[in-house]
């Protein structure tokens, strides 16, 4: 009888836990989304509308951003207008862009929502 103690309770524990070894992976997107309305441009298609000229006018026209020590990440495509974020290379400072269709500057903040400007 001690003999079959010990595989009963391996045995039985499959059966009380049956979920313990398998592991379902739902999401086999790599790319997470932020917005459901949130679309990211292509280059070439930031190039096609003039959008990089544009966005470089409105982040130049900033007193607080240095262009030469900035990066840009992609612009993303919003249901106000558009939006991509600044990166400082040498602080790490991170600023995000808001502007409408028209190009228009809504908003320019950091990371802890405080305005830039």
């Amino acid at each position: 009888m001690k003999k079959y103690i010990l595989p009963l309770l391996i045995f039985s524990s499959f059966f009380l836990y049956p979920n313990i070894f398998i592991t379902h992976h739902t999401s086999t997107s790599i790319e997470t989304i932020q917005n459901p309305r949130d679309r990211k441009l292509s280059p070439e298609e930031v190039q096609e509308r003039g959008i990089d000229l544009l966005a470089n006018e409105i982040v130049g026209n900033i007193d607080a951003i240095d262009l030469r020590k900035m990066a840009r990440s992609a612009i993303f495509e919003t249901s106000y207008g558009f939006r991509w974020k600044m990166v400082n290379l040498h602080t790490g400072k991170v600023i995000i862009v808001k502007v409408d269709k028209d190009f228009k500057l809504i908003s320019a903040r950091d990371k802890n929502n405080s305005k830039v400007m």
